[in-house]
């Protein structure tokens, strides 16, 4: 199955498939296109510390090298989003 492309919002862009495999070919062509920074690291959502390192060997292995990634949890990017939006923001959204 090809995987499906869904433009959220400017920056943010959702890919789904039933194959990691192809996911992860899929975001190593993603991530060979430089961000306008080099310090910026590329940001990863992933679910656990295993498929952090999954997708990290995935991308070495396709693209000869990974560096610069960022791996949040997804309610760590949440966390991280809401206090570069909301003034003053403190809560905590563990569950």
């Amino acid at each position: 199955m090809n995987p499906g492309k869904t433009d959220c919002m400017a920056g943010l862009s959702v890919y789904t498939s039933n194959r990691l495999e192809i996911l992860a070919k899929q975001l190593a062509e993603i991530v060979q296109t430089p961000l306008p920074t080099p310090f910026t690291p590329e940001v990863i959502v992933v679910q656990s510390r295993g498929m952090e390192r999954w997708i990290a060997m995935e991308l070495a292995r396709l693209n000869g090298v990974s560096a610069n990634c960022a791996f949040p949890f997804p309610n760590a990017l949440l966390e991280d989003i809401f206090k570069n939006l909301i003034p003053g923001y403190a809560g905590n959204l563990t569950v």
